[in-house]
């Protein structure tokens, strides 16, 4: 496990500290420089951990499961600069310092006890994988453990205890959900927490504590996982809501494509610019335009509009149960398409149908109604047009659908 599961996470921590690094040359703040922090002390946690490295790390300095020493350091380090940042996200600035000062005080004298206390313990033997469960029975080793443990854990929960309630108020979505995943990694490292002081107690007692080993590597990483999530997430998390918006209105801008198809046919001189199948810029403007055109080729079509299309499908899918969005665009798109077949035909439409209806021009937006949702109330009328049993119904004079596409206009 640990031969996978940590390289990966190192080249997520370093990834992320790539991306970050990018932060900083736009200009230095104490948050950037802590998230910085925070993902090179994962990177190194997880890069000793892998067995190659640390393998190779005991042969070229002598030194037995040095790498050990340095990926605790790292952690400790690690959950204080969590701590740091944390704190600069949730206070005054004047505040931040203040209790900066005290949680570094603290990291300088845990980080000085856990050197001191791995050299007292003497030579062990190079263990890679199963160091704690090997030497947690020695006293020295137990209490170097612990002190690790300890300052690990209170990192962790005032993490929690930082995060959690200030994700309430924060002011931006991503950073909200930042801190709510930092919060839910902070708890699956005290997961991890508490099974490393489980093995320490197991191993002064005599309890087999190597069943408890496959517990710590998944807790540890799925921790490390989301608190580079959580970090990074103000950075990367507003691009991918402009790329998940740019996909959605490149998607809407497809599905105008049937109603646009047949108008533009009919009447070439509503396009505002060259059509464009499938764009890849400037969708904002394109997709304006093409309401705009769509508007225009409704308005060219007010003499045609079918209104006893449109009633009747207004009446087939009461009957169904549509949803008043869906009704209202199956009535709609009923209206243009018997309009586009009378255009076609050049039999303009009576004032007064044979139905009582009377006759409608194009929907026109409610004053106050934005672009995107005028573009997807437009997308429900398209969609219709081009595929609604119940629209072509309708357009063929009838009162009802076959039994076979009843289920399928539902």
């Amino acid at each position: 496990m640990n031969q996978v599961l940590y390289p990966a996470l190192a080249a997520v921590a370093w990834i992320g500290l790539a991306v970050k690094i990018r932060d900083l040359r736009r200009g230095r703040n104490p948050s950037r420089v802590a998230v910085c922090g925070a993902l090179a002390l994962l990177g190194s946690t997880f890069t000793v951990s892998t067995p190659a490295v640390w393998g190779w790390l005991d042969r070229t300095t002598g030194v037995a499961n040095l790498a050990a020493l340095w990926a605790h350091l790292s952690v400790v380090a690690f959950s204080g600069t969590v701590q740091l940042l944390v704190l600069w996200w949730v206070n005054p600035p004047e505040a931040a310092r203040r209790r900066a000062r005290a949680r570094l005080a603290f990291l300088l004298v845990t980080g000085a006890a856990l050197v001191a206390l791995f050299l007292a313990a003497g030579p062990t033997e190079p263990r890679a994988t199963d160091f704690v469960a090997t030497y947690a029975e020695r006293p020295v080793f137990a209490a170097y453990l612990l002190v690790y443990l300890s300052a690990f854990a209170l990192g962790m929960v005032d993490v929690v205890r930082l995060c959690w309630p200030y994700a309430r108020v924060a002011g931006r979505s991503w950073l909200r959900r930042g801190l709510r995943t930092t919060a839910v990694g902070a708890g699956s490292g005290l997961v991890y927490a508490a099974v490393r002081v489980a093995d320490v107690i197991g191993a002064q007692v005599g309890a087999d504590i190597r069943r408890w080993e496959p517990v710590a590597p998944p807790a540890a990483s799925l921790g490390a996982l989301l608190v580079i999530l959580g970090l990074t997430m103000p950075a990367w998390g507003p691009r991918l809501s402009e790329f998940r918006g740019w996909v959605r209105r490149r998607r809407q801008y497809r599905q105008l494509q049937p109603l646009w198809s047949d108008l533009h046919r009919l009447m070439p001189q509503i396009a505002l610019e060259p059509p464009v199948a499938a764009p890849l810029s400037n969708l904002d403007r394109r997709l304006y335009r093409r309401v705009i055109e769509l508007y225009d080729g409704s308005l060219a079509l007010r003499p045609y509009l079918d209104e006893g299309a449109a009633n009747r499908a207004g009446r087939i899918g009461t009957r169904l149960g549509l949803r008043a969005d869906d009704l209202a665009a199956v009535m709609e798109a009923a209206r243009l398409r018997g309009a586009v077949r009378a255009y076609a035909h050049g039999e303009p439409h009576a004032s007064t149908t044979e139905d009582g209806g009377d006759e409608a021009g194009p929907a026109r937006p409610d004053e106050g109604t934005d672009l995107a949702q005028e573009v997807a109330r437009l997308v429900r009328v398209s969609r219709a047009y081009a595929g609604s049993p119940v629209v072509a119904a309708a357009v063929a004079g009838r009162e009802a659908l076959p039994a076979e596409e009843t289920e399928v206009a539902m």
